[in-house]
């Protein structure tokens, strides 16, 4: 019993200490700060004490101490970021570049969003010139490849019986992206970058819904402090419906604003132009516009995020389908968390709002309103990663289209199963 009393007091009093030193860092008493921080040696296994002790240090300009207490959080808190984007910023001041690039490869190895990989990699050294390269391989089962509402929904709408409807298939699907990114000058200034992507999905009894995507896109970027500019230009190739169905040009600016190494602002805009190779699609080339943004909020190996995006398209030919002239609001809220060492989740959630030009009175549809669609989806992803590059994963994703217009609404359910590779 007088051993738990005596460690219970300990207990206190090394609370009490990293209490103190945190009240003299809010007051800015940072000196007073490193002294409580010094004296509280009974709580050197704390990294929050270290953190303060790191904080101070930097405050009073002293580099060195500041990196010395910075390493110390990172040794003692492997899932602490805060310490470890403070480290890579001041071996890149103080060109340790050995030291920045291996901090910055294990951010890397995190589970961060793009646009946080992109601004830690201009932080990486004075003279960035890297490739990065991904492939997914994975197999899955969907139970609605050709997006279309149920039999007895569309019997009803077009009064005939026999309908098609739903189409189910296994299928399998490859992913891959390569990304070249080089500073032209000095760092913190412009840059250049390319991006090539490829995508292939073979379905087992629908093939018809086969599909074949190829990407390139190219720009030029400008990184200052603490934010990045970038200017792409890219074009897509669609192979889908058994032809060579469309080609997309599109210009996307991008800017990154870093908050506090925690906080990442995204602000994007759009324009896009699709063609249709085939006489039978002429009809549904269309343009579009849209602006949005996105929050980051990173916190240990975790990061959550937040975006909303707005899109008007418009019909490109005179005599066009049905439905090209529309307004999309998107939004899109998820988690990416680490669960444990060897299981890291994922939850996404996207909404999409339609609002479509179309009069339903001359379409034929259940009501004298335009059309108007609510899309919903929810997608669960598990993640084990079992070498340094290489990850398993499982995941499922659910939607369901709501619309005024009864051939646009349906569900659907994918299931995947994969493995990645990123280097």
């Amino acid at each position: 019993m007088k051993s738990l009393i005596i460690l219970s007091t300990l207990t206190v009093l090394a609370n009490a200490s990293y209490e103190k030193a945190q009240e003299f860092y809010d007051a800015a008493e940072y000196t007073n700060a490193i002294k409580e921080a010094k004296s509280s040696t009974n709580e050197y296994s704390n990294p929050k004490l270290h953190l303060v002790w790191a904080k101070s240090e930097e405050a009073l300009g002293h580099t060195k101490q500041a990196m010395s207490a910075y390493e110390r959080v990172a040794m003692l808190d492997e899932k602490d970021t805060q310490s470890r984007l403070k480290l890579l910023e001041i071996y890149n001041d103080t060109h340790r570049n050995s030291l920045s690039s291996e901090m910055s490869k294990t951010l890397q190895s995190y589970q961060l969003t793009p646009e946080q990989r992109s601004s830690l990699e201009l932080l990486d050294s004075e003279d960035i010139s890297s490739f990065k390269a991904k492939a997914t391989v994975s197999v899955g089962h969907d139970s609605n490849i050709n997006v279309s509402a149920t039999s007895s929904a569309l019997d009803d709408y077009i009064g005939v019986t026999g309908s098609e409807g739903e189409q189910a298939t296994l299928f399998s699907r490859f992913n891959g992206s390569l990304s070249y990114i080089n500073e032209l000058d000095e760092k913190g200034g412009w840059y250049l970058r390319g991006d090539l992507k490829a995508f292939y999905q073979n379905n087992a009894s629908a093939h018809y819904y086969d599909m074949v995507v190829i990407g390139a896109e190219a720009g030029i970027g400008y990184a200052g402090d603490g934010y990045t500019i970038y200017l792409p230009v890219g074009y897509d190739r669609v192979n889908y419906l058994d032809v060579d169905l469309l080609g997309q040009i599109r210009v996307m600016p991008k800017v990154n604003l870093t908050f506090n190494k925690n906080f990442i602002l995204n602000l994007n805009a759009k324009y896009a132009s699709r063609t249709y190779s085939e006489v039978q699609y002429t009809g549904m080339a269309d343009s579009s516009y849209g602006a949005g943004a996105g929050l980051y909020y990173l916190f240990g190996k975790n990061f959550a995020y937040a975006n909303i995006f707005w899109e008007e398209y418009s019909s490109s030919e005179t005599i066009h389908f049905s439905f090209l002239d529309k307004q999309m609001l998107t939004a899109s809220f998820g988690v990416n968390y680490n669960v444990a060492d060897w299981l890291v989740s994922r939850l996404d959630y996207r909404y999409r709002h339609g609002s479509y030009d179309d009069r339903s009175d001359l379409l034929d549809l259940t009501d004298t309103t335009t059309r108007a669609d609510d899309y919903n989806q929810v997608e669960l992803k598990l993640s084990h990663f079992f070498a340094k590059n290489y990850e398993l994963f499982l995941s499922d994703r659910y939607i369901k289209n709501s619309s005024n217009y009864v051939p646009a609404e349906y569900t659907k359910n994918i299931a995947m199963f994969g493995i990645s590779a990123n280097y």
